[in-house]
Order: structure tokens, then C-alpha cells, then sequence
């Protein structure tokens, strides 16, 4: 058997509090796209594909799942819409 179902461990402090973490550097603003939520949504059909989740789950994660997908779909047809909207503009002005 492989290794791959360990937890890993968070530190302990003696004083019950969280520990410090290292401050990183934000070079540029943090962005989130629709690759990535399409990325999301693939991991999660991956994870229920291979029941990582309980039955009790299955209904929340299918909500989650069903919402993302319509926010992706909004989104892409709202991008379409934008890109068809500016090339007869941009032909017109040529």
C-alpha cells in the first residue's frame, strides 16, 4: 500500500496558538479565471468519480459542482457575446 492517504501534520504550539507562517511576497494581484474554475469543477467530478466523498456529501458537493458549472457557462457566454459585440465594430471602423 502507498502512502498516499497520510495527513500531513500541523505544527503544536504549547500556547494553543495558531503558529506564524512565513509571509510571501505578492509580485502581482492574486486572479482566479475560468480555466480555473474549470479546473475546480474537473476535480471534483474526478474526486466523486473515485468516492472521496460520503453519501451525506454527495448532495452538497453536487450543488457546489451544478454551481460552478452554470457560473462557468454564464461566463462563457457572456465572453462570447462581448467578442462578437466588438468585431463587427471593429470591422465598421476599418
Amino acid at each position: 500500500m502507498t502512502n498516499e492517504n497520510q495527513v500531513a501534520e500541523e505544527p503544536i504550539t504549547t500556547d494553543g496558538a495558531a503558529p506564524e507562517l512565513p509571509e510571501v511576497e505578492q509580485a502581482e494581484p492574486v486572479t482566479l479565471g475560468v480555466a480555473d474554475l474549470q479546473n475546480a469543477a474537473q476535480v471534483i467530478d474526478v474526486a466523486v468519480s473515485r468516492g472521496a466523498f460520503r453519501a451525506a456529501e454527495a448532495a452538497q458537493v453536487g450543488t457546489v459542482f451544478n454551481r460552478l458549472v452554470a457560473f462557468i457557462q454564464s461566463v462563457q457566454e457572456q465572453q462570447g457575446e462581448a467578442a462578437s459585440a466588438e468585431a463587427p465594430a471593429e470591422t465598421e471602423s476599418q
